[in-house]
């Protein structure tokens, strides 16, 4: 199954439709990884906001800047 969940946040970020975005960050190496996003024509300015440990995950809390 393709990342469905990847086209839609690269849409709302190219129409400035994002204001903020959580990640979870779990310490497993997969291979190259899993992209957030697919390469498109916007850049989001972000501002860490917090952020929060749950056991071996980390939680970063970012508010986008306009």
């Amino acid at each position: 199954m393709a990342c469905w969940w990847r086209r839609i946040v690269t849409i709302f970020c190219g129409k400035k439709l994002v204001d903020e975005i959580i990640l979870t960050v779990a310490p497993t190496i997969i291979g190259k990884g899993i992209p957030l996003f697919k390469e498109g024509d916007y850049q989001l300015d972000l501002s860490l906001k917090g952020t929060r440990n749950f056991n071996q995950f980390v939680e970063l809390h970012y508010g986008v800047r306009n």
